[in-house]
């Protein structure tokens, strides 16, 4: 006779276990009861899929494949994707994964959109993206970035400060005028003044850009 043990926990039938019973004498089979006979062959698995115990004993005590073994999803150890946060988290238990939870990866700057059954980018992906991008170019001090931008388009400081004052009002101006004047760092992520180089002086998003990394590396302090 020959013999399957299962995880008395899961109910997951342990495959690799498949062997012939113990005897305790020549006609009689010794079984534990953590066994399934196996008194016919296996159901084919597809991936991510495992074998579970179910059911009642037979009149002996025992499981058998033949009525007690049912298929089941088997997503243990996979990364799956919390469809809220895009977090990935290990599962770790048997059986149809949570609605919560999916295996696809979360593309950037998306949510989850359960018609479509994938992430969708968000309606202002573009502005998360470029936010991403001016947190990520770091700071200048203030006489870098003045420097280059003397040299790029000929508007020293106190050019700047004449164009704040035409252009700027309120808040706004005085934010712009405090970090031209008084500033230590630059950073492309302040809106005050991401707002002043690229809507008042009007330099082209890319051209900042390249302003700015042309100004880390040739006005560099030691």
């Amino acid at each position: 006779m020959k013999i399957y043990t299962f995880d008395e926990a899961t109910k997951e039938i342990l495959i690799n276990t498949f062997r012939d019973a113990d005897y305790i004498d020549a006609c009689t089979p010794s079984i534990p009861l953590n066994s399934v006979i196996a008194d016919k062959g296996l159901p084919a698995l597809k991936p991510n899929q495992t074998l579970i115990v179910t059911g009642l004993r037979n009149a002996d005590g025992y499981f058998a494949v033949s009525r007690n073994v049912e298929i089941i999803d088997d997503f243990r150890g996979i990364a799956v994707f919390d469809k809220k946060t895009g977090e990935q988290i290990t599962h770790h238990e048997l059986g149809m994964l949570p609605e919560a939870v999916t295996t696809i990866p979360p593309i950037p700057y998306s949510k989850w959109s359960e018609s479509k059954n994938t992430w969708v980018e968000l309606d202002n992906a573009d502005e998360l993206r470029l936010l991403d991008r001016r947190k990520a170019a770091g700071t200048l001090t203030r006489n870098q970035i003045l420097t280059e931008i003397e040299i790029r388009r000929g508007e020293n400081k106190e050019k700047l400060l004449e164009i704040a004052e035409r252009e700027l009002k309120g808040e706004h101006l005085i934010k712009v005028r405090n970090v031209i004047n008084e500033a230590i760092e630059f950073t492309l992520a302040n809106d005050d003044i991401w707002l002043f180089f690229t809507e008042t002086l009007g330099i082209e998003i890319e051209q900042l850009f390249e302003f700015w990394e042309e100004a880390k590396k040739n006005y560099r302090l030691s």
